[in-house]
């Protein structure tokens, strides 16, 4: 069970692998912190979005990010 304020997500191996290295690359400490920056990320560059399809958004975006490309 989460605390207060959270809410528990399940994601692909290959997604947790993007995360990691996304919490590298910009200096996250956690999953949360790399989910976090994304979808601040994410709502700067659209307009109002629900939760769900931001989940969705994010889910695809990382699963067509090139891991060769990544650091």
């Amino acid at each position: 069970m989460p605390p207060d304020g959270y809410t528990t997500v399940t994601i692909s191996d290959s997604v947790a692998t993007k995360l990691t290295q996304i919490m590298a690359s910009h200096d996250h400490s956690s999953y949360a912190e790399a989910i976090e920056y994304a979808a601040d990320t994410t709502l700067l560059q659209e307009s109002e979005i629900t939760v769900q399809e931001l989940i969705q958004l994010l889910a695809k975006r990382i699963d067509e990010i090139d891991e060769t490309n990544l650091p």
